[in-house]
């Protein structure tokens, strides 16, 4: 498993927890620089995760805003947690960072795949294209 997808993980786990919690994006990532950045192997594990969680606090209206103009008849409340976490995670990554669409798509995919349900995969699939196809 490659360090970015451990990040993405990780930054995954500390988003929802922090919607389960009403916690504000700071306060995750305060959480995980004291309870969570030592189980990952990397130096640079932790730091792409500190990037998005950081990176989401400072643009979160902006990628909510990408995500809901991407949903058809849905609201970005509506959707499941995991759903919404997945999202803002690789709309971030497909908005603010360097990773090749292709690998945030399929990265995104794989989190789907594990956390969600068999229907999400191909709803966040869709919203990742039209995202893509937009930038």
């Amino acid at each position: 498993m490659s360090a970015r997808t451990k990040a993405r993980k990780a930054a995954f786990d500390a988003l929802y927890e922090s919607e389960q919690r009403g916690r504000s994006l700071s306060q995750a990532l305060a959480d995980f620089n004291t309870r969570q950045a030592e189980k990952l192997q990397s130096l640079s594990e932790a730091d792409y995760v500190r990037s998005i969680i950081a990176g989401l606090d400072t643009n979160s209206e902006a990628v909510d805003k990408t995500i809901s103009a991407a949903l058809r008849e849905w609201t970005l409340a509506r959707l499941f947690p995991v759903d919404r976490a997945i999202l803002r995670i690789a709309v971030w990554e497909l908005s603010f960072s360097d990773p090749p669409a292709d690998v945030v798509r399929s990265e995104a995919l794989a989190l789907a795949s594990q956390y969600s349900s068999d229907d999400a995969v191909s709803f966040i699939g869709g919203i990742l294209g039209a995202v893509s196809r937009e930038s």
